[in-house]
Parts: structure tokens; sequence; C-alpha cells
């Protein structure tokens, strides 16, 4: 299935494609993806994490076209 990732400028991922979609399998949780992406720290980066603009732990599992963004405590380039 794929899904949309909006990453911060501090990760890059190769599963990523240029527009942000990631494909994962069927079932996948947040914690699935953050593997993948390999996301540092999981437990302290899903505080700064959202699914589809809502709060979600890291055993929230993803679903087709599900929107996943991160925000930074640090802006700018």
């Amino acid at each position: 299935m794929q899904i949309i990732v909006y990453l911060p400028p501090y990760l890059k991922s190769s599963h990523a494609d240029e527009r942000g979609f990631v494909t994962i399998e069927e079932g996948a949780t947040l914690k699935d993806l953050f593997e993948l992406l390999g996301v540092p720290f999981p437990l302290g980066t899903v505080h700064l994490c959202r699914v589809n603009y809502e709060k979600a732990k890291l055993n929230r599992t993803l679903n087709e076209r599900d929107m996943v963004s991160f925000f930074s405590l640090i802006s700018g380039e």
C-alpha cells in the first residue's frame, strides 16, 4: 500500500519518492514505518508526528493513502 510522508529536513529516506509516497506492507504500523525510514529515537519522535493530522501511537495501523507528517521544534534551513 502507499502512504504519503512529509519528512522533516533532518530526516532523509530513500524509501520516499520525490512526492513523498512510501510503499509499505498492508497492516503496517507507525512503528514499522519509523523502522523503514530509519527514524531515530522513535519513542521521542512519535510526539512530533501526526497521522492524518491526529496524534498517533507507535502501534497505530496505517491505511492506504494515510498522511504522516512531522513537525520540527527548529525551523529554517
